[in-house]
């Protein structure tokens, strides 16, 4: 493609072409879903480590996203999403000591507001974090000395007004380019490239050509939903839109290609329909022009970020009716679509290009063959044999809570174990625990830690083993008002986990 040959050739004369990758910071886990292309996938065995020594921080509040690492990996950097008068943005010690926060946001544009709750900060290898909130990009030094800050493109007047008179217009974590740029996609489809020395905003106004989804209504918000300061109620229906990919163009992270190419899923041109869209950037005089390389329409919505394949050929998406698909890179093809459980939530891809999704019923995980078979299905039951069977609501069921994170050996996955109540949708979680499920054949390894929440998000798997889990307590704080009457009812020595929300940093016990 001429587009992608000319931006080649621009990075080749500036000297900095390269992979994305390049330009995070190597401490660990560079962004949300691992790396550039959303893939998840870890060069770490797992083998028979044990682990037996945690610490936890920010309970009250609900944690849904990675964090950043220094590039020395002893420093990691934490979003929240809580009210005015709050913190959003924390750094940590890898052994758990606090080493600044964020000054307490106090206005639209004074602070860090609780729209990073559901944005990675991203650090860069001379250790700058860059973080997006409602409507402001901040880039900040390792210390937390703001480096610079920016506001983000402001909503046109059909947009949805998300939060009142806060204006919200949030990157769903930000990227690197292989240039060394940082690119963000805004929820409402505003696409900009940044210098990420200056703030300088390089590329002309680009807005995905898309209708914002509908109001996403098939799962109703309810109202104890991340109460009791676990995040800024005023935000609590954004954040739900989000999740869902409704009333908005984009609600996912983008994935970059060695060669430049952004991918996005969003909401489509044609109404009650996503797609995939793929961007490149080209020079036009001395300001940058995204340019749309291709456009392929997928079913209504979707929660999932885009996530290439290791040669960067095909990209995996799934929507909201379950279809996981893969498309061709280049052409925007679709290679094939496969019917599964599929959960709002971005694929994982392996080395060997096997994918690796989270279903929302029946198994924890599907594992697809790149040839778009099925290799297996997780099956997590035997977890129910911690609890004990209730007289009255019968035998605890296993699920899924969290997106799959792949290792060499195995699938580390969240997964609550619960009781079943009549006319509830979600089961009543009893036990929470990150297990490791077999890369071959998806049987349950083992139990790797215990969690003392549900963790709603996703598992960072650090290169000496380290677990790092967000805590979101989305499912635990949905059915609070239930806890009382069904504790009561359950058998003794069992009840609904409580509320808690934070991180959990677990270590292996093999490690200094």
């Amino acid at each position: 493609m001429i587009q992608r040959t000319l931006l080649a050739a621009l990075l080749l004369a500036s000297g900095t072409a390269g992979a994305a990758d390049d330009v995070y910071s190597p401490g660990g886990w560079p962004t949300l879903h691992h790396d550039a292309g959303n893939r998840r996938s870890v060069d770490v065995t797992l083998g028979g480590t044990t682990y037996t020594r945690h610490w936890n921080a920010l309970q009250g509040a609900t944690v849904l996203t990675a964090p950043g690492f220094s590039p020395d990996g002893r420093s990691l950097y934490v979003t929240t999403g809580q009210a005015m008068g709050s913190s959003n943005l924390h750094a940590f010690s890898i052994d758990g000591t606090l080493l600044w926060q964020s000054a307490p946001w106090s206005s639209p544009d004074n602070g860090i507001d609780p729209c990073a709750l559901l944005s990675s900060p991203i650090v860069d290898t001379a250790g700058d974090i860059y973080i997006s909130d409602c409507n402001q990009l901040f880039a900040l030094h390792a210390s937390g000395k703001q480096k610079w800050t920016i506001p983000l493109p402001a909503l046109a007047a059909d947009d949805w007004a998300a939060a009142g008179d806060h204006p919200v217009n949030a990157f769903t974590t930000a990227a690197f380019t292989p240039d060394g740029q940082l690119l963000g996609v805004t929820n409402f489809g505003d696409v900009m490239l940044v210098s990420r020395e200056t703030g300088a905003v390089l590329n002309e106004p680009y807005r995905l050509p898309a209708v914002s989804a509908p109001y996403a209504n098939t799962v109703e918000l309810p109202d104890s939903l991340l109460s009791g300061g676990l995040m800024d109620e005023d935000f609590k229906e954004w954040a739900w839109q989000l999740i869902f990919g409704g009333s908005m163009r984009s609600a996912n992270t983008p994935a970059v290609a060695s060669n430049g190419r952004i991918f996005v899923v969003g909401s489509s041109a044609t109404e009650g329909l996503g797609a995939l869209f793929a961007l490149d950037s080209v020079a036009a005089g001395d300001r940058l022009q995204i340019r749309e390389a291709f456009t392929t329409e997928i079913g209504i919505g979707s929660g999932s970020s885009p996530a290439l394949s290791p040669q960067e050929d095909r990209v995996y998406v799934s929507d909201e009716e379950g279809w996981l698909y893969s498309l061709d890179t280049d052409s925007g093809d679709i290679v094939w679509k496969l019917k599964t459980n599929a959960a709002a939530g971005a694929a994982g891809v392996a080395d060997d290009g096997a994918v690796y999704a989270l279903q929302s019923s029946g198994a924890s995980v599907i594992a697809v063959n790149p040839d778009g078979t099925v290799k297996w299905r997780s099956q997590t039951e035997v977890l129910t044999q911690s609890v004990p069977e209730s007289w009255l609501f019968g035998e605890a069921t296993a699920s899924a809570n969290g997106n799959p994170t792949i290792t060499k050996d195995a699938i580390v996955v969240p997964v609550m174990v619960g009781y079943r109540l009549p006319y509830v949708a979600a089961p009543l979680p009893v036990a929470s625990y990150l297990v490791a499920l077999d890369i071959d054949t998806g049987a349950l390894q083992r139990v790797l830690t215990r969690l003392p929440d549900d963790s709603s998000g996703i598992t960072a798997v650090l290169p000496d083993g380290t677990l790092v889990s967000s805590i979101g307590a989305v499912m635990t704080s949905a059915l609070a008002p239930l806890k009382p009457l069904v504790d009561w009812l359950l058998p003794e020595d069992t009840q609904v986990l409580a509320v808690t929300g934070g991180i959990q940093i677990t270590f292996p016990d093999s490690a200094d």
